[in-house]
């Protein structure tokens, strides 16, 4: 399968959900998904990573993944067959299950349950254009899991497209806490009343705020005399 992205969209349509119906889905099992991000992925602007991809199909209901993807170098057990063989195939394996008579041995072991914190996400966005400011108030409390790096102290929502390809508009990120940041390093940054995400540089003179996509916006120069800030390092 050549496009893994269009693919997703397809196999949501079959299954007649909404973006929203997906990302719902998400935080049910508790991953802090949005539309924004599934939309991501079936624009082929974010990869999903393996973890979500096998969530994914569980919201979907897709029982043989390797089937429902066409790994055709890999035969699958269901692959040759049709709608009603793959019922009959599911409906033999609950009569097996009903029966208990080849039930699993499971080790003695605490059930997995994933992580939950609770981290700030900034409600007003950090430019990555022309500029926002960042109110240290404006801010909602919410859980996350382990799709959040560990190392993250609060998130935030991207507005513009300067950093673009890296990262887009409407992306929300993670950062951790710092004042200082090394010159090559991406981060949150307060410049005369605006908040930043920029690649922090430097020209042997001044600081520079240092954007991604340099064709379009030129590095913003940090004089002696600015208001200059550093929140905190981009980690995920």
């Amino acid at each position: 399968m050549n496009n893994l992205n269009e693919y997703l969209q397809e196999l949501r349509n079959k299954s007649h959900l909404s973006q929203v119906d997906v990302a719902n889905g998400f935080k049910k099992r508790g991953y802090n998904v949005t539309n924004q991000m599934i939309y991501n992925w079936e624009s082929g602007r974010i990869r999903i990573s393996g973890e979500l991809l096998l969530v994914f199909c569980d919201i979907l209901k897709i029982q043989d993944i390797r089937a429902a993807f066409d790994m055709k170098e890999v035969p699958s057990l269901l692959s040759e067959l049709d709608d009603k063989g793959v019922k009959m195939v599911s409906d033999y394996a609950d009569l097996i299950r009903a029966s208990g008579l080849y039930k699993k041995k499971v080790a003695d072991v605490l059930p997995f349950e994933p992580r939950i914190r609770t981290m700030r996400l900034f409600r007003l966005p950090v430019s990555a254009g022309t500029g926002e400011y960042m109110d240290s108030d404006a801010y909602d409390e919410i859980e996350v899991g382990d799709e959040v790096p560990e190392n993250a102290d609060f998130g935030v929502t991207i507005s513009g497209d300067s950093m673009e390809p890296q990262f887009i508009n409407g992306q929300t990120v993670w950062v951790h806490a710092q004042n200082t940041l090394e010159p090559g390093e991406i981060g949150i940054f307060f410049h005369n009343g605006e908040g930043f995400i920029k690649k922090l540089g430097n020209d042997g003179e001044h600081p520079l705020l240092i954007s991604l996509n340099h064709r379009k916006y030129e590095p913003r120069i940090i004089r002696e005399s600015d208001e200059f800030l550093v929140f905190g390092k981009v980690v995920g």
